[in-house]
């Protein structure tokens, strides 16, 4: 059992972690997976450094941004959120869920960008005409921050 030796040198909380690391790089649902699972143990400080791994082997992909996306969120970085978020949708190509869009307007506001949250939603809603969120956030983008 030298792995268990190895690993009893870290600290008693990563002994706890469920993962199962090895010398291969992991694919971006496993990065997914991973980092969720960290924040589900109340591991954030290393979710949030899995995260930005991630997006360092796999810029591009939409598993890692989305969960890089709801780590900043959650860590209340509203400009890395809306960079991640942005890079996002230029990924997605015009298939970008109203899910997605939703979050990218929430956190405009929530970084005191109103009118671009407001133009964001709007948008988003021409788009996904259905979505209850998005017509919500616009309505009370409109009401709260008229133009």
């Amino acid at each position: 059992m030298p792995q268990a030796a190895a690993i009893s040198r870290y600290p008693s909380e990563l002994s706890e972690i469920p993962l199962q690391l090895n010398a291969e790089v992991a694919s971006p649902s496993q990065v997914r997976e991973w980092v969720a699972e960290l924040f589900e143990k109340n591991h954030i400080n290393l979710a949030v450094a899995l995260a930005e791994s991630g997006l360092a082997l796999y810029p591009d992909s939409e598993d890692v941004l989305v969960i890089s996306a709801l780590v900043s969120e959650v860590q209340q970085d509203w400009p890395r959120s809306i960079e991640i978020l942005e890079h996002l949708i230029e990924v997605q190509a015009g298939n970008t869920p109203a899910e997605v869009w939703h979050h990218l307007a929430r956190t405009l506001r929530c970084d005191g960008q109103y009118p671009r949250a407001h133009a964001v939603a709007q948008q988003a809603l021409q788009r996904h005409p259905g979505s209850a969120e998005l017509m919500a956030m616009v309505q009370e983008l409109s009401n709260t921050y008229p133009n």
